[in-house]
């Protein structure tokens, strides 16, 4: 008798054994198919993530140029595309004859007239908050010839009343925020875009240039804030 209750026990541990094994093969199934959904969900996750870090670049990329393109319309539409010259790092030239006198620092009469309209197209630049929010400075450079000369001064005086120039053309670019967006430098002859000393090589190296210079801050905590959301 004992011998049957024995035999008894055994076969109902085995029924309760064989359905918890099966139960926990099945949560075993479930739990990698939970992990392969989660890894799934990720790599998506990831790649947008990375489809939006290039999107920004993209976009820092394409204010530079955009501003850098509308500049040189600008500056065509008055004198001309052999006048205007695209340099590094999308910087745009006009001949400094144009707009000075020989050996003077005073915008000319017709220096002033490549300037009117070009210091409204900035001041609608800097309106433009797509641009703006990624712009820190409009850098006007000012460039002499080697021809021996007190270069320096000539070079930063140039610049600076091109500055000072637009903000008179157009008395938006004279206050904030818009005036925090100008600024002026002299390169003396030291940066020239011709060799040589021959009439023309000394004539398109004396030069007022545009350079767009982007806030680095800005972009970039963009960038960051994208990474630090994964």
């Amino acid at each position: 008798m004992r011998a049957r209750k024995d035999v008894f026990a055994e076969q109902h541990q085995e029924e309760i054994y064989w359905p918890s094994f099966t139960d926990m093969m099945a949560m075993m199934v479930l739990i990698m198919i939970f992990i392969a959904i989660l890894a799934y969900v990720q790599s998506i996750y990831n790649a947008y993530d990375q489809s939006q870090i290039k999107n920004e670049l993209h976009q820092v990329a394409d204010v530079k140029k955009h501003i850098s393109d509308l500049i040189e319309k600008q500056l065509q539409k008055n004198v001309g595309k052999d006048k205007v010259v695209r340099g590094p790092n999308n910087t745009i030239s006009v001949e400094g004859n144009i707009l000075f006198d020989t050996g003077s620092a005073e915008v000319s009469a017709q220096g002033k007239k490549v300037l009117k309209p070009l210091a409204d197209s900035l001041a609608a630049i800097i309106d433009e908050k797509d641009m703006s929010k990624y712009l820190y400075i409009i850098l006007v450079e000012g460039h002499t010839d080697s021809v021996p000369y007190d270069n320096w001064s000539l070079s930063t005086e140039r610049a600076v009343a091109v500055v000072k120039y637009l903000a008179q053309a157009n008395p938006k670019l004279a206050r904030l925020p818009y005036a925090q967006y100008l600024a002026a430098t002299g390169y003396s002859e030291y940066k020239p875009i011709a060799k040589g000393n021959s009439a023309a090589a000394l004539q398109k190296n004396r030069r007022i240039s545009f350079q767009i210079i982007l806030d680095d801050n800005k972009w970039q905590n963009k960038l960051k804030d994208i990474v630090n959301q994964q």
